[in-house]
């Protein structure tokens, strides 16, 4: 259960910083309007690891033998992508945010939800309820999305690049740990 709280809340924390930057950019943003644009990051979230989940079944009896050394590199890989992003501005991010139409809200949640596509290739290695997963990536998304387009104005966009940070070692330290387990069994 706690690995799967870190996993949500990791995952939830770039679509955060994107929230963040375009609520200190838009900050007269209805609260209607908020709940639709965190319910569609939320969505998306969700979604994009049962895609690579689906995906991971298809392979899992073929890596087998090595699949804690996978699921090592992918959230490995996806946790040092994250912390290097809280270092590292992103031109192409920052043009998405400035732009209010519904079809940026779109690309930037397709774009923060990449991520959870990769992740959810390695829940076929190591999860054993799917839905719950699912569910609580989602539902995190969505209050982290809610939360950082309506506080943007008020905290600024530093601090969802400290969320990502916070995030992309989380992911790093859930590969760790399956890698760790795995090897001392």
């Amino acid at each position: 259960m706690l690995q799967t709280a870190v996993l949500a809340f990791s995952l939830s924390t770039d679509a955060f910083a994107a929230s963040v930057a375009k609520g200190a950019k838009f900050q007269s943003l209805t609260v209607t309007r908020a709940l639709c644009i965190a319910g569609g990051f939320g969505l998306l979230e969700a979604l994009s690891p049962l895609v690579g989940y689906l995906l991971g079944l298809q392979f899992a009896g073929i890596i087998e033998d090595y699949d804690h050394w996978v699921a090592f590199l992918v959230l490995g890989a996806l946790g040092v992508r994250m912390v290097w992003n809280a270092f590292h501005d992103d031109p192409d991010e920052v043009v998405v945010a400035a732009f209010p139409t519904w079809g940026a809200v779109a690309a930037t949640a397709l774009g923060t939800s990449v991520d959870a596509t990769a992740v959810g290739v390695t829940l076929a290695l190591f999860s054993d309820n799917i839905p719950l997963t699912l569910a609580a990536i989602g539902l995190v998304t969505f209050g982290m999305c809610f939360m950082g387009l309506r506080l943007g104005g008020l905290i600024g966009a530093r601090t969802g690049k400290r969320a990502e940070l916070v995030g992309g070692i989380g992911l790093f330290l859930i590969g760790l740990n399956i890698l760790v387990t795995h090897l001392s069994h």
